[in-house]
């Protein structure tokens, strides 16, 4: 029973975020947007802002989910981190980028989570 893209990507984020929270991680903001493209979710754990990249798959027809983040994309999530500190005024934290890979079944129902962190760097 799949949904649209859409739909399966703000629920993996909502199980992303769930996943975070448990391990304590304070969500600051989500899907924040601008015209350099968009940031999945951001937190803070100590004196870290963690930038998180979303990706779900139902299965390895199209690779990991980790592999879809091209070196575009990451240069993409790294401008608009710059961007989003600049507004937010937060020039007191270290910044780490990491990815949330999120697997599904066709009853789109959670069958794994894998937590990259420091996934790629500035």
């Amino acid at each position: 029973m799949k949904k649209s893209n859409k739909d399966i990507g703000y629920y993996c984020e909502n199980l992303a975020k769930e996943y975070l929270i448990k391990d304590n991680y304070n969500i600051v903001d989500c899907n924040f947007r601008n015209f350099l493209g968009e940031i999945d979710i951001i937190c803070t754990n100590n004196n870290l802002l963690i930038i998180v990249e979303v990706k779900g798959r139902y299965n390895y027809n199209y690779g990991l989910p980790k592999e879809s983040i091209s070196f575009s994309k990451q240069k993409s999530i790294i401008n608009v981190t710059t961007s989003y500190i600049s507004y937010k005024r937060l020039f007191n934290f270290n910044v780490r980028f990491d990815v949330i890979e999120v697997y599904l079944n066709t009853q789109n129902t959670l069958v794994k989570i894998n937590h990259i962190r420091d996934a790629f760097r500035l």
